[in-house]
């Protein structure tokens, strides 16, 4: 499991080498994908992408003065994949908690109006 900026970086990644291409990138466009908050630098930048090519996720073929020649390779965009389809499970499956439970809600409260006035005719 990658940590917030790797997996960042990486599904950054996967946005630039769409055609899984090498592409040639700055190290200023990287770290356009970050907030100002993340702290994300260019030591930190060269840390990250180290890991993730020692980790199979990217290959690197040439890295000088802040310039990268890189693409992922098939882990890094499968886990990119995984991630975002993780992502719509868990909205999904919030959707449908909120649904049922108001459902309930609107089916306890009727069937409880509906006992309310059964018993107020009985008497």
């Amino acid at each position: 499991m990658l940590d917030t900026r790797t997996a960042a970086l990486l599904a950054h990644l996967n946005g630039l080498c769409r055609e899984g291409k090498y592409e040639v990138v700055e190290a200023d466009e990287l770290l356009s994908c970050f907030p100002p908050k993340a702290g994300m630098d260019r030591e930190n930048l060269q840390k990250t992408l180290a890991y993730l090519s020692e980790n199979g996720y990217v290959d690197i073929r040439y890295e000088e003065d802040g310039l990268y020649c890189l693409c992922p390779l098939p882990a890094g965009r499968l886990y990119t994949e995984h991630a975002r389809a993780a992502k719509r499970d868990a909205f999904r499956r919030r959707r449908d908690t909120v649904l049922l439970a108001a459902a309930g809600a609107f089916v306890g409260g009727f069937l409880g109006a509906l006992l309310a006035w059964g018993v107020a005719l009985w008497l």
